[in-house]
Order: C-alpha cells, then structure tokens, then sequence
C-alpha cells in the first residue's frame, strides 16, 4: 500500500488507517464480537493498514483495549497508533456533551485532564508512547480552555517522549490557526466524504502551505457509499446513523444510483464500489489520509485496493459532476 508522510514528521504511514470506533462496544453499534475485532486488527496490519484510529471515548476504554491486545505480536516501530484526548467522563468538570451508556460525557481539554487521559491510553494500549496524540473535541462554554494551553500540554508531553505528533480534530479554521500559534500541527481530522466536503476544502489552502496532513473520517458515509446499504435498510431508535441526512428514503435512493452509475469504472479498475470511493477520496490532496472503520475482516480486506488504484483524471471529473448533481450542487 502507497505510503506517505505525517505532517512535518517523519513518521510514514499508509494512505488508509484503521478506525476503530465501531470496535469500543457503545450501545449505538449493536452486539459486539471482541474476538472478530481483534481478527480484524490482525488482518489490517498484516494487510498493510499498519496505522490504527482509536479513542477513549469509543467504548470509555475498552476500543484502545482491544488495540492494545492486538498490536502485542506486531513490532512496535512498524506500528503508527493514533489515540485522542478530551472527552471526559471521570468527574463533572467539563462542558456535557450528551449522556450515553449511564455516564456523562463532557468536553475538557484541561491540562489535568490531559494528562491523565495520556497516561491512561498508555496504559490500556500497553505501549511507552503514541504516535499522533489528537484533540477530539474542541472545548466550549462554560468550561472554556484557551488553546494556547491545550497546546503548551501537548508540547509538554512531545517533549516527555509521550506522543510524537500532534493532531486536531472537529475544529474550526481559526482553531486551527489558534493552535498553530503556540507549536506544530501535522494531522486534521475532519469528517470529509464526496457528499460532505465543504470543511476540508476550506481547510486545504492551510494545510497545502504547512504541509498538514488532512485525515478523513466517515469517507464511507457509515457504510452507505458502499453500495451495500440499500432502500430496505431500516434504522432503529439508537443506530448512529440517524444522525446522518444522506440515510433520509430520498437523499438515500439518490446516492444509490449514482453509485449504480459507476459500476462500469469498477468494472474498468477492477474493484468494487467501497475502493472506488476511497480512492475518489485519496485523490485530492496529495497528503491524505483515509480512516475506515470495521469490525470484520471482510471490512478491513475490501479497503485495500481502495489505497493502491489511481484513477484518470476524466474519471474524476465525471465522478465529481455526478457528485455536484448527487448534493445538488
């Protein structure tokens, strides 16, 4: 798998990491498989997706857990693993987010919190140190945190040999610029799909000129720019994807058959419509980095080719105009 490198470091990753979310055991995700996910992790770094996405927040622990155990056979430096801080659920000091599984679930970025949340991840992950520490969520009214001191921790804990990279995620542009201020920013992630783009882009010019890494979260819209969800799929009260407008009857029938549109570019690439989009989604910064979920090894096999095609430039284009009239743009 194509490779590139993180930011202003020199960590090298794969162009696909391996996100983890739907791993952490939350209610919203349904009936968990620990053993499959632990299959899954395997099969993803054997396969090349050498670099994992996780979070305290996914499961209060138990994703970073479940990483921790899968990574024990694997070399370390050929590892880049990715965990979060800032959302917080051990005290009430913090801006409530939403209350999920009993627990309320707060934003703090506090220095305190911090470092406990880093030493914790450590823990749970069994390792010395992470590789791209990420802010998860950005802080807020009443429990307001100044970025300037959010990022004097973060090169507080480079500087201890804890994390080696740092990375923001669900900011603002100027949150952005903010952070950039007071040390070195090499990753963003945002959530970017081809039916979601606006964000990043006003991003780019930023990141083009200091060499950010962009990192895309939900590429696959929660599996619905697979093609394997269709008009028969039903929601229940809690599944996450209620949050999502593309699963709404009409905007979904409208992604499904622009993606019934393109199975001649699959037949042409020789892959199926999930490495079609990622490779889409590859394509527009040359330092982009795809985060795809999944608890199954199938999952993890179908990105694969997904970081290895490069599609011509006419196909592109012609995905881009069905995209605009998709969005109606």
């Amino acid at each position: 798998m194509r490779t590139q490198t993180i930011g202003n470091t020199d960590i090298q990753a794969p162009v696909i990491s391996l996100g983890t979310w739907s791993m952490g055991g939350d209610a919203q995700w349904g009936e968990q498989d620990d053993a499959g996910s632990l299959k899954a992790i395997d099969a993803a770094v054997e396969n090349g997706i050498t670099m994992i996405d996780t979070a305290p927040a996914y499961g209060f622990g138990h994703s970073e857990e479940l990483v921790g155990q899968a990574i024990r056979r694997f070399k370390r430096e050929d590892l880049i693993i990715e965990t979060k801080c800032g959302v917080w659920w051990k005290d009430d000091q913090g801006t409530v987010i939403l209350s999920r599984d009993g627990r309320t679930i707060r934003r703090n970025l506090s220095r305190k919190a911090m470092l406990q949340e880093v030493d914790d991840s450590l823990m749970r992950l069994g390792l010395d140190y992470i590789d791209i520490y990420v802010t998860h969520q950005q802080p807020l009214p009443p429990f307001n945190v100044e970025i300037s001191e959010i990022m004097g921790t973060l090169n507080e804990l480079k500087k201890a040999g804890k994390i080696r990279a740092v990375g923001i995620s669900n900011a603002s542009l100027d949150q952005l610029r903010e952070y950039m201020r007071y040390g070195q920013v090499d990753l963003v992630q945002e959530r970017y799909s081809m039916l979601d783009q606006k964000k990043i882009n006003a991003f780019l010019p930023i990141c083009r000129e200091y060499n950010i890494t962009v990192q895309a979260y939900s590429p696959l819209e929660q599996g619905l720019l697979t093609g394997k969800i269709g008009m028969d799929y039903v929601l229940d009260a809690v599944n996450v994807r209620n949050k999502i407008a593309w699963f709404q009857p009409e905007k979904r029938q409208r992604v499904l058959d622009m993606l019934e549109g393109w199975k001649d570019l699959c037949g042409k690439y020789g892959c199926g419509i999930t490495e079609l989009v990622i490779a889409w989604t590859l394509s527009g910064y040359d330092r982009t980095n795809v985060i795809c979920g999944g608890r199954k090894i199938a999952h993890v096999l179908g990105y694969i080719k997904g970081g290895e095609l490069a599609l011509w430039q006419s196909d592109l284009d012609r995905m881009n105009a069905d995209i605009k009239v998709c969005v109606g743009e």
